[in-house]
C-alpha cells in the first residue's frame, strides 16, 4: 500500500514538475487531479480519462487513475454547464477514486516520457529535446537501419495501426519522435531536412503530410495518437513498482485515433 500524498510527491518530483509547466502546458494537469481514497493498493493506468476507462478501474478495484490525459477542465468557472466534466467527476467523488495524470511531462521525460521510450524501443538513442518547450525528442541511430526494419520495428511496437509514408532515404540515422497530435507542420519541414531527419515519428497525421513527406525526401510514421502514448505509461509503471508495494493494471480503451 502507499498513501495518495506519498505517491503524487514522487511522481511530481521524478516527473521533474516545476512552476513553469503550467504555463507550458495550459491544456491538461501535470500532476493530482482528484484526490479520493488516502490509501493506495491498485493504480489503473490509461491513456485518456473517460467514463470508460473509470468503470474498469472501478472494476479492477483500483483506488487511483493514473493518466496521459486527465480531464479537460471547463472553459468557465460557471463549470455546472459542462455536464461531461461534471458527470466524470461525480463519478470519481462517489466512488473515491484519485486521478493523477502527466500531459506534458510525460511526453517530454527523458527516460520514461513517451517519445524518449519509442526511441529506445526501436533500437536509437535519444539525443535531444525537440521543438519549443522539448515536448518531443531527436534520436539516432549509431550505425544506422534500413529503412524497412525500421518501419517493421514499428508495426511491431504500435500493433500495425497507422499511416506509414516511406519516402525517405534507405538507411535511416537520424529520427524525430513527437507522440500524440505532434504532425510536422508545413513550416517544419526546412528544419527537418536542413537537419538531415531521416524519419519522423507521431500519432495524428494531417492531409498535408503525405505529399510534403514525398517531395523533401523524408519517411513518416503516424501510428496514432493513442497508440504512441501508451508506452510512458508502461515506463513509468515499472518506476512506481519498484519504489512501492503497490500493484499496477493497464486499462485498455482501444482507439484507432
Amino acid at each position: 500500500m502507499v498513501h495518495l500524498d506519498e505517491l503524487v510527491k514522487f511522481l511530481d518530483t521524478f516527473m521533474g514538475f516545476h512552476n513553469a509547466v503550467p504555463r507550458i502546458d495550459s491544456y491538461l494537469p501535470n500532476g493530482l487531479q482528484v484526490a479520493g481514497n488516502p490509501n493506495i493498493d491498485k493504480i489503473a493506468t490509461g491513456v485518456s480519462a473517460n467514463m470508460r476507462l473509470f468503470r474498469k478501474a472501478k472494476a479492477a478495484n483500483a483506488q487511483a487513475l493514473l493518466v496521459h490525459h486527465a480531464m479537460n477542465p471547463p472553459a468557465s468557472v460557471h463549470f455546472a454547464a459542462d455536464t461531461i466534466f461534471t458527470q466524470r467527476l461525480k463519478y470519481l467523488w462517489e466512488n473515491n477514486l484519485s486521478l493523477i495524470g502527466y500531459h506534458y511531462l510525460l511526453d517530454s521525460h527523458p527516460d520514461v516520457g513517451h517519445n524518449a521510450a519509442i526511441i529506445r524501443a526501436l533500437g536509437g538513442i535519444p539525443l535531444e529535446p525537440f521543438g519549443p518547450d522539448g515536448w518531443g525528442w531527436t534520436g539516432e541511430f549509431t550505425e544506422g537501419i534500413a529503412l524497412n526494419d525500421v518501419l517493421e520495428r514499428c508495426q511491431a511496437l504500435f500493433k500495425g495501426n497507422g499511416f506509414y509514408y516511406p519516402f525517405g532515404a534507405q538507411t535511416v540515422r537520424r529520427m524525430v519522435c513527437l507522440a500524440g497530435s505532434g504532425a510536422p507542420r508545413p513550416g517544419d519541414y526546412a528544419w527537418l531536412t536542413t537537419n538531415r531527419i531521416d524519419l519522423f515519428i507521431t500519432g495524428e497525421p494531417r492531409e498535408w503530410n503525405q505529399e510534403l513527406c514525398r517531395e523533401v525526401g523524408i519517411s513518416m510514421v503516424a501510428a496514432g495518437h493513442y497508440n504512441t502514448e501508451i508506452i510512458g505509461l508502461m515506463e513509468l509503471s515499472k518506476i512506481i513498482q519498484a519504489k512501492f508495494e503497490v500493484e499496477l493494471e493497464f486499462v485498455d480503451v482501444p482507439n484507432a485515433v
